[in-house]
């Protein structure tokens, strides 16, 4: 089968090179360009303060890349005692590729996953950073603050819907990893087209303005996207 990803550029070789090794035929085509935000005088002081908080979590492997590397700059020795949280495996990677180590959730890959963590329970009078992209989901922050936690959130980067996405003829499945990837494409998916979307909260945008088949992968995760894939 001939298989559209639509993961940011520099993020989708690891699954195209599985869809291969599964006898599929990936093709990549961008739904998102990653673009990175200056880091503002008012970011570098919260991060200049870094050995303040309690924990630090990165959205995406994109937030820590950035956020790393900012922080890389003021810090020539990590700050001890921290918790480095991520939401999935790549984040995690990245995180442990500073040396540093990462705490993921062990079911999940979600923001409801990282705040069963245990180390976000009890956060009265604790400091958590959120480094994530310019918008996203605001439920972890409202939650962290709920339990008591003073919350900063910085933003690393933004999505920029790509103006040369396309889905070329005989595509048989379009790969969807972001509500945000699905808006941005939306309008250039034939119904014919089958949509694989990462978990129900991506799903459900794309049952709701697709009339073409749907499968819901458990995270997006490769080996998740891969086995929602139909049997050839």
């Amino acid at each position: 089968m001939q298989v559209l990803i639509t993961r940011p550029r520099g993020q989708q070789q690891a699954l195209m090179d599985a869809l291969s090794r599964a006898g599929h035929r990936p093709l990549h085509s961008p739904a998102l360009h990653i673009e990175p935000l200056p880091v503002s005088d008012a970011s570098r002081r919260v991060l200049m303060d870094l050995d303040l908080f309690h924990a630090v979590f990165f959205a995406s492997s994109n937030a820590a890349r950035l956020a790393l590397t900012a922080m890389a700059d003021i810090w020539p020795q990590w700050p001890v005692g921290l918790h480095w949280l991520a939401v999935g495996k790549a984040t995690a990677a990245e995180i442990s590729r500073w040396h540093l180590q990462p705490t993921v959730p062990d079911g999940g890959f979600n923001s409801e996953a990282v705040l069963a963590l245990p180390c976000l329970q009890q956060l009265a009078e604790k400091k958590v950073l959120l480094c994530r992209g310019e918008s996203g989901r605001e439920l972890l922050a409202k939650t962290l603050a709920e339990r008591g936690a003073e919350v900063v959130s910085l933003p690393f980067y933004r999505r920029v819907p790509s103006t040369a996405f396309h889905c070329p003829e005989g595509c048989d499945w379009v790969m969807v990893t972001s509500v945000e990837s699905w808006q941005a494409i939306s309008g250039h998916i034939p119904s014919a087209v089958g949509v694989v979307a990462a978990g129900e909260r991506v799903a459900t945008p794309v049952r709701a303005q697709h009339g073409g088949p749907l499968r819901v992968a458990a995270s997006a995760h490769d080996e998740d996207m891969l086995a929602a894939l139909p049997s050839m």
